[in-house]
Parts: structure tokens; C-alpha cells; sequence
């Protein structure tokens, strides 16, 4: 096998693993046409097929957190959305992991896409805290696309406050909480336009704190972030 049908290979990964098996959320991952996508996927002696080039190889690398060189590697390893990564010395105080994006929709609903891509430059209490950025105009003009969220699942939430949803049949949300006098959740949207939704205490998998909504310049690369050297 040569070369430039293991990084075939490899994008066909990596669209399957971290762009639900769409090639038009790849190509926008790494700013390209979906037709310049078909083609790189194209199979050895099909006309038109475009080789991926090693600058290629590195936008795509670069785009989707992985290991220089990954694609040309023999092995089918690599980092997963949640798995801790292994730098050359802590990250500082002050930093939040941004581990994928929030595509909203029309009633508030979030559709997860995640990947490991940087960090935020925000201190939060919560040693698990991470941040989101946000996709979409629904929660305009409190939350703006291409903000970023942060998320403290650690902190204690109150009725009021701004949370992220994850219900237990798998549909994510941000949303306002608030308790009802039977004891559900009452989850409204900061869009007046948008009804609110009543779900049992039984049909909530998870809610966290959602503690922050920060501009893109605080957004920093993966390579970028501040370290402090281990003895």
C-alpha cells in the first residue's frame, strides 16, 4: 500500500469517527468543498482522484487534534473525544479544555460534536470544567455563533440558572432550569420564541452549570497554551 492510499484510508477514519460519517462536516472542519472531499476519498484509478498531499495531511491533522504524522502511521490509534491527552508539562492554572462544538437548533436543542481542540483562556473551580463552541443563531443575542460555553458539571445548579441538558434518550439542550410544583424540570429557552419544555426528574440523564459565555479571542491552540515544566 502506498502512502497516499494509507492517508485514504485514514480520512475515511476520521470522517467516520469524528464527522459522523459526513463528508460535508469534514469538509467544513477543514474549510474545503465537499466535492474536494469526494475526491481525496476517491479509490486508487478512479478519474479525478486527488491525492493527499503532506500539506494536506497536515491541515487535516491540525483541524482534528491528531498527532503529526498520524496519517501516515500503520497504527488505527488515536486520541478519543474524552481521553486524556500527554503533554510535556501540566497546563496552567486558568486554562479550560475545549472538547468539541454545540450546533443548535431551531427549539434550543444541541446536536454534540465532539473533539478535542484547545482551550479557553477562563479559570474555573471545577477541575472538570470544558467548553463548547456554540454553532447557530437560536439563543441569539445571549449566546452568539461562534462563542464558546463553559460547563462546570461539579457546580450546584439553582433554579435560574443557565444549564447544559443531556436527557436520558440522548438529546442535549441549553437551556434556563426551573422546578415545577410536582418536582420536574421546567427547561426554558433564552428565545422568547421558543416554548418551554417540562421533563420528569426520571428522563434527565445529566444537567451541568453552564458558569460562562466567552468571546473567540479567548479561544487558544492546542501547541499554544501556556505549560509549567515537571521536575
Amino acid at each position: 500500500m502506498d502512502k497516499y492510499e494509507q492517508r485514504r484510508l485514514k480520512l475515511i477514519e476520521i470522517r467516520d469517527r469524528f464527522c459522523n460519517g459526513k463528508a460535508a462536516e469534514l469538509a467544513r472542519r477543514i474549510e474545503r468543498e465537499p466535492s474536494y472531499i469526494s475526491r481525496m476519498l476517491y479509490p486508487e484509478g478512479k478519474a479525478g482522484r486527488k491525492r493527499i498531499a503532506d500539506d494536506m495531511m497536515e491541515i487535516i491533522e491540525n483541524a482534528f487534534s491528531l498527532p503529526r504524522g498520524w496519517m501516515d502511521s500503520i497504527t488505527s490509534e488515536m486520541p478519543s473525544a474524552n481521553e486524556e491527552l500527554e503533554f510535556a508539562g501540566s497546563i496552567r492554572a486558568g486554562y479550560v479544555p475545549v472538547i468539541g462544538e454545540a450546533v443548535l437548533g431551531v427549539d434550543g436543542s444541541v446536536d454534540m460534536i465532539e473533539f478535542r481542540a484547545g482551550w479557553l483562556r477562563i479559570y474555573s473551580g471545577d477541575k472538570d470544567a470544558y467548553g463548547l463552541k456554540v454553532k447557530g443563531d437560536s439563543m441569539w443575542p445571549r449566546i452568539q455563533s461562534g462563542e464558546y460555553v463553559v460547563i462546570e458539571p461539579n457546580t450546584t445548579v439553582h433554579a435560574g440558572d443557565e444549564v447544559f441538558v443531556r436527557t436520558k434518550d440522548g438529546h442535549n439542550m441549553i437551556k434556563i432550569m426551573n422546578k415545577t410544583r410536582d418536582g420536574d424540570y421546567q427547561f426554558s429557552s433564552v428565545n422568547s420564541d421558543h416554548r418551554p419544555i417540562t421533563l420528569s426528574v426520571d428522563d434527565v440523564e445529566k444537567i451541568h452549570f453552564v458558569s460562562a459565555i466567552v468571546k473567540h479571542t479567548r479561544y487558544v491552540d492546542q501547541d499554544d497554551v501556556p505549560r509549567v515544566e515537571e521536575d
